[in-house]
């Protein structure tokens, strides 16, 4: 996926709340090991109401166990800024 492509998603999702952008996003994220970026993502998606398989939501809970309880307040505040795609 070419950063141009990946601009094209996060536009979609931003301006069109498109859920099939979303998804696509998501899953780079889990695939390429992003951590932080990979919840916001995950938490931005079920705010969509996109179903989600069980691996991202393991990967994404892990991830979320795996911070420290300030770092993950932030990470729920980046995720639900109206707008805001990473």
């Amino acid at each position: 996926m070419t950063r141009q492509q990946i601009r094209d998603l996060k536009r979609a999702v931003s301006h069109e709340s498109n859920k099939n952008a979303m998804l696509a996003l998501l899953e780079r994220s889990v695939r390429f090991g992003h951590k932080r970026l990979a919840l916001i993502r995950c938490i931005q998606a079920e705010r969509l109401g996109i179903p989600l398989s069980r691996e991202i939501l393991n990967y994404c809970q892990d991830v979320a166990d795996s911070l420290p309880v300030d770092a993950l307040q932030k990470v729920v505040r980046q995720a639900t800024l109206i707008g805001t795609v990473h």
